[in-house]
């Protein structure tokens, strides 16, 4: 071959070289720059302002309402873990401080504090009380959360008069009774058992109620005093709270509806003083010999007392010949 040829050869060689060089040269990749995520802002609940006609519940949270009218705002009240338990409403003429608790929604010891709250005599009105108020405090907050049998009493002839038409026999019934109490006063003098409107939210306490200044009170302890006081206040209680439950303008607006009430309540009355007065075997012969039977001829007999107005507003009314409430030790 000629040297033009082997140069051709050459060149044609070389070509296909860099052809083959250039084709295998890897292309380079864009370089990726991540967008970054959007941040979050962290929004701080703005504090409810304090309302001026709202009562101050220390251990609550409160807000307002977003369920009210417009003109009648209200609060709602949360517990520490954010859970409404308890509603002020302006409107509110049944509950003590216009306060109505969500029983359902609390623990047993949010129960035990409320009923603390409204019991403070910075809520509840004491009337001619000589000094005795620290004596219901202590004695409902001591008994009431003792209370855990709530069954209707076993005598048939009793439990006849039961009136399912107003609240259920339960811890719940107690408590929201209690709620609806508003003012309690003494009577140092009181001969009869009378009911007053129930609107009114008042409790009216028999001298021996609260001073127990007869000799036969002190044959028996203090305990049993202190439940004699208990058993008393949840049956006024219930005396407001079953009219109210009822819809009627008063405790009894008829003859008819004073019976009534008084069944209702009287029953309460009968069964607390047998689930309490198991804590005092030592007074079980007042309790059991004299005391409960008492009441129990009551209902069998409709032995009640007629109903009339709270002797604290009305001190004109002709007083009747006395009916006991209850007996003495």
């Amino acid at each position: 071959m000629s040297n033009l040829g082997r140069f051709i050869v050459c060149a044609f060689v070389l070509a296909g070289l860099i052809g083959c060089t250039t084709a295998q040269t890897p292309t380079q990749t864009a370089s990726f720059t991540p967008t970054p995520s959007p941040v979050r802002a962290t929004v701080t609940p703005t504090p409810c302002p304090p309302s001026p006609d709202a009562p101050h519940i220390d251990w609550l949270e409160s807000c307002v309402n977003p369920g009210a009218p417009a003109d009648s705002p209200g609060r709602i009240y949360r517990n520490a873990g954010g859970v409404e338990i308890a509603v002020y409403d302006p409107l509110d003429n049944h509950h003590n401080s216009r306060v109505k608790w969500v029983w359902e929604r609390m623990t047993e010891s949010e129960k035990d504090r409320a009923l603390r709250w409204f019991l403070d005599s910075a809520r509840m009105e004491y009337v001619s009380f000589e000094n005795r108020e620290r004596w219901v405090i202590d004695a409902l907050t001591k008994w009431i959360p003792r209370i855990a049998d709530f069954t209707l009493p076993s005598d048939p002839a009793i439990a006849l008069h039961w009136q399912t038409d107003g609240p259920s026999m339960s811890q719940h019934t107690l408590y929201e009774a209690l709620s609806r109490i508003k003012t309690m006063a003494l009577i140092r003098e009181r001969g009869v058992c009378n009911y007053g409107y129930s609107h009114l939210g008042l409790v009216e306490y028999g001298g021996e109620t609260i001073l127990f200044a007869s000799p036969g009170w002190q044959t028996v302890s203090v305990e049993t005093r202190e439940i004699f006081t208990t058993v008393w206040t949840i049956k006024e209680a219930m005396v407001i709270y079953y009219p109210q439950f009822r819809g009627w303008p008063s405790s009894c607006p008829s003859e008819y509806e004073h019976l009534k009430n008084e069944y209702y309540s009287s029953i309460w009355l009968l069964r607390m003083e047998q689930v309490l007065a198991q804590f005092v075997p030592a007074d079980r012969k007042y309790w059991e010999e004299t005391e409960i039977p008492f009441q129990i001829r009551n209902i069998r007999a409709q032995n009640f007392p007629a109903c009339l107005p709270p002797a604290s507003l009305f001190k004109t009314m002709p007083v009747p010949s006395p009916t006991p409430c209850s007996t003495e030790p």
